[in-house]
């Protein structure tokens, strides 16, 4: 019944989640023919300074498959938009409004830890579902325009992804049960995350011990080394925010 619950409760931004995702995850694949035939011109910019460098290397790093897909998908479209559903999947939940519930699910014979443990195992499954399975459509549909790609790096890309973004999951998960709306801890999960990736970015190749660098798995992608110690660290500041959330609801006095 509680599994029940928390599905209805998010089924609508899983599924939008997933038709979104799917959609660019395909669109991303026949955007590789339309890139290759604008390559040939790149050697006719001559861009200067630190964004002509990046420039640069994206247009090298484009020119195979591989490359391509990594940089479009796994470093850019999935890690932000997968960042927007982690957050909006776990904003909401026991307190919120708009559910509409909270009084009703106080009162089943169940325990508050058990509400919250529920809603989040819920909400991480279907994140999970959302980094795995567009993902794996890339190599499905890879032979469609005379390519492949690895199933391979296809899970592990989509593991840095889920363990990644269950940090952001998490920060929505324990704004919620501070705030009884969808929308604060939405924003400022959204914001925190914005932070991150302007800091990042900022700092070159010293962000690249940042979140968002776990997320891409570029480590992986450059030199075939999984980010271990950034995805256990990522594991582990998602299990302390989920712990703080059932402790925040435990104390709270309905």
């Amino acid at each position: 019944m509680l599994w029940y619950k928390s599905w209805l409760e998010t089924r609508w931004r899983f599924l939008i989640g997933f038709a979104v995702l799917a959609i660019m995850a395909c669109g991303t694949i026949y955007d590789y023919l339309a890139v290759q035939k604008l390559l040939p011109l790149a050697p006719a910019i001559e861009p200067t300074g630190e964004l002509g460098r990046r420039l640069k290397e994206a247009v090298e790093i484009e020119r195979e498959f591989r490359g391509f897909v990594w940089l479009q998908w796994f470093r850019q479209n999935l890690t932000q938009t997968g960042t927007l559903f982690a957050v909006l999947l776990g904003s909401g939940g026991l307190l919120s409004r708009s559910s509409g519930g909270a009084l009703f699910t106080l009162s089943l014979p169940v325990t508050r830890r058990d509400l919250l443990t529920t809603r989040a195992a819920v909400g991480l499954t279907e994140f999970f579902a959302l980094a795995l399975v567009p993902s794996l459509l890339i190599p499905l549909l890879a032979p469609s325009i005379g390519q492949t790609y690895s199933i391979v790096d296809a899970l592990i890309h989509a593991l840095c992804i889920f363990l990644g973004g269950s940090v952001f999951f998490s920060l929505a998960f324990l704004l919620s049960t501070a705030f009884d709306d969808l929308w604060r801890p939405l924003v400022v999960a959204c914001g925190i995350g914005l932070v991150l990736a302007v800091v990042e970015t900022a700092a070159g190749s010293a962000g690249r011990v940042g979140l968002f660098h776990v997320m891409s798995g570029e480590s992986y992608f450059r030199s075939g080394a999984i980010p271990w110690i950034g995805m256990l660290v990522a594991t582990a500041l998602s299990a302390g925010m989920l712990y703080a959330s059932t402790v925040n609801i435990a104390r709270r006095d309905f």
